[in-house]
């Protein structure tokens, strides 16, 4: 049977070296990209690849919730046009920025695309991903989060802002969001990935020179991104993950998270207050009471 697959920051780094091994592994892909000139590229190097599997275009921007809004209904159309079911969700999609910016919705830019986004798609999407322990949520953390404090006070970082703050926590929240879906949602397994340190352009594209030079500069130190993907792979593909849901992924291997990921009480009053800010009052499975 066909798998199917939509994967956010498809066209570049890891989440465009996932598609193509999606691709080479037959899965039917519905690819989330900004860019036409990247989009282009990534349609140019899977042509020759596809089978009986397909490969779609999502453009959009994760920037605001109107952005996600509209991102969501069109993977819907193409859902409902062909009468595909999701197997794996992948929240490759990522931010890091220089300066404090707020997007339309007056939220900080970093925590609106790395965290907020990732929760307001993955509740727009999740009637439509197989109910099946062999289905997958996979959402890109980092190991930077364990340098991260959570502060319900300041949660976007808008007091004393600053670019390494900000990005490492929302990535802390990414793994409270995985071990809160997982809590709740026992039919879909859910994972937080660490790719560890890799050669891609993530730390150069809304920073400042200094960032950007001090980014590139340890990126070189990294892995490949088509090793990072792999990993990933074999997270979405192994059944020896089927019952590791929830669980922080590093390398493809489960180990700990930081410690303040299992406190309860941070699990559950980070969930209450994304999905406030969201406006979310049905985060549910149809069928769930």
């Amino acid at each position: 049977m066909q798998k199917i697959a939509f994967v956010t920051g498809a066209t570049s780094g890891i989440g465009r070296e996932l598609v193509l091994k999606m691709v080479r592994e037959d899965i039917t892909v519905i690819a989330l990209g900004r860019s036409d000139e990247k989009i282009d590229q990534l349609i140019a190097d899977t042509k020759s690849l596809l089978n009986k599997n397909r490969l779609f275009i999502v453009k959009g921007n994760l920037n605001d919730q109107e952005g996600v809004d509209k991102i969501a209904k069109e993977v819907l159309l193409i859902l409902d046009k062909h009468k595909y079911e999701l197997d794996y969700l992948v929240h490759v999609a990522g931010r890091v920025t220089s300066g404090y910016h707020l997007n339309n919705d007056q939220h900080e830019m970093t925590f609106a695309i790395n965290h907020l986004a990732v929760v307001q798609l993955t509740h727009l999407l999740i009637n439509r991903i197989k109910k099946s322990m062999r289905s997958r949520i996979l959402i890109v953390s980092s190991q930077s989060h364990y340098r991260a404090s959570i502060n319900f006070n300041n949660l976007e970082s808008k007091s004393f802002y600053s670019i390494l703050r900000s990005y490492k926590r929302s990535k802390l929240y990414n793994v409270l969001f995985v071990k809160g879906f997982a809590q709740r949602f026992k039919e879909i397994p859910i994972f937080a990935i660490d790719p560890g340190l890799v050669q891609t352009k993530i730390g150069t594209k809304n920073t400042s020179k200094l960032a950007s030079f001090i980014w590139s500069l340890r990126a070189k130190k990294g892995i490949q991104a088509s090793d990072a993907a792999h990993h990933m792979f074999n997270v979405i593909t192994q059944e020896a993950f089927d019952q590791q849901s929830g669980s922080y992924i590093r390398h493809g291997v489960n180990v700990s998270s930081n410690p303040i990921t299992y406190d309860q009480e941070n699990i559950d009053k980070l969930w209450d207050i994304s999905l406030k800010m969201l406006d979310i009052t049905d985060f549910l499975i149809k069928g769930e009471l």
